[in-house]
């Protein structure tokens, strides 16, 4: 539930759960289902433990658990500004980062189900409003389309470039091979007619792992780890006749 190579930013199990808690009503219920070593995350049970009553915490049936080690909590959302915070809960959570801990102590969803546990759901707006719609022609929101902003900045976004390559100056080291493909001047198409290619140029970064040992006088050893970033260049060219040619 993370971004592709995104060391940085928030993982969704956080960023949802405070996103849709400000539209849960007062009262109203929910059912949070992530990894279960996710709810040890000190900002997320902190969040449960203050925002949330009446909980309660259950895993996947033992037939799932193995696969998907998911737990589901479910609570009534506090009511006030001023919430009291509930330590048992939280001290509980933060357990579940042990697997098992997590077989020993949270009970399976099958038997929360036996057991005829339930929770109370708010009722919510009586009155609803009425609205009126029909429906409409898409031709008649071609025109706009063809003529607005957006669709043409999508256009360009999306139309191959051509590019110019002239009389290049030859050889490129990988730092301006690299400065290349992080500009998006390898990226687009060349040529025309029985010389028309496609070309992808991308940049690849990896982390090479070094180890340093270092012995003591009292014959003790110390192990430094290094991590050097190595980059590499990788070009790419679609034939007409489909065939993939990887030049560097």
């Amino acid at each position: 539930m993370k971004g592709i190579d995104d060391e940085s930013a928030d993982r969704k199990e956080w960023t949802e759960l405070y996103r849709n808690t400000k539209y849960l009503k007062e009262q109203g219920l929910i059912m949070y289902v992530i990894p279960s070593y996710r709810y040890s995350d000190k900002r997320i049970a902190r969040f449960l433990a203050t925002h949330f009553y009446n909980v309660g915490m259950m895993r996947f049936s033992d037939d799932d658990y193995d696969d998907f080690r998911q737990c589901i909590f479910i609570g009534n959302k506090k009511t006030g500004k001023h919430k009291e915070f509930n330590q048992k809960l939280f001290d509980f959570l933060i357990q579940m980062e042990s697997d098992e801990f997590v077989m020993e102590n949270v009970t399976p969803v099958d038997r929360f189900v036996a057991a005829n546990k339930k929770w109370s759901v708010p009722a919510g707006v009586e009155k609803l409003r009425t609205f009126y719609t029909k429906l409409a022609n898409k031709s008649d929101f071609v025109e706009g389309i063809r003529k607005s902003k957006g669709f043409q900045a999508f256009k360009n976004r999306s139309k191959p470039r051509q590019l110019d390559i002239g009389n290049p100056i030859l050889p490129l080291n990988v730092g301006q091979l690299a400065l290349l493909l992080a500009s998006g001047a390898v990226n687009g198409e060349i040529g025309e007619g029985d010389n028309y290619h496609l070309v992808q140029g991308l940049e690849l970064v990896k982390k090479i792992p070094s180890e340093e040992k270092k012995v003591h006088d009292n014959g003790s050893v110390t192990t430094i780890t290094k991590i050097r970033t190595r980059r590499e260049v990788s070009v790419k060219v679609i034939t007409p006749q489909g065939k993939i040619l990887k030049l560097v």
